[in-house]
């Protein structure tokens, strides 16, 4: 197990985590993204980043977020800002690993 833990660790691979720990942590970080950058006026992007039931849920709701943020904040502030969550879904959601926001 030792060996096998230190082989890991050499590809870079870290222990994984519980799904539902990074389900709500991206979650959360997705949530304060909307609250951050379009107040409460957000209240149906809100529900759907609430009733997410999976990472893959969230992921296709990225776009949604992206457009919203550009409209009220502009593309570059919502470049960043999903940039960031999308850091988040990596070693969790295949498409995190490939992704690039500007395919969004």
């Amino acid at each position: 197990m030792r060996l096998r833990q230190s082989f890991w660790a050499l590809l870079g691979q870290q222990d994984t985590e519980a799904p539902t720990v990074v389900l709500e942590r991206v979650r959360l970080a997705m949530r304060c993204a909307v609250e951050e950058h379009l107040g409460r006026d957000a209240e149906v992007l809100q529900q759907q980043l609430e009733y997410a039931q999976d990472l893959e849920s969230l992921w296709y709701l990225r776009p949604e977020l992206m457009n919203a943020i550009a409209a009220e904040c502009g593309e570059a502030q919502a470049r960043n800002c999903l940039m960031g969550l999308t850091a988040l879904f990596r070693d969790h959601h295949p498409g995190a690993a490939a992704s690039r926001v500007g395919r969004l």
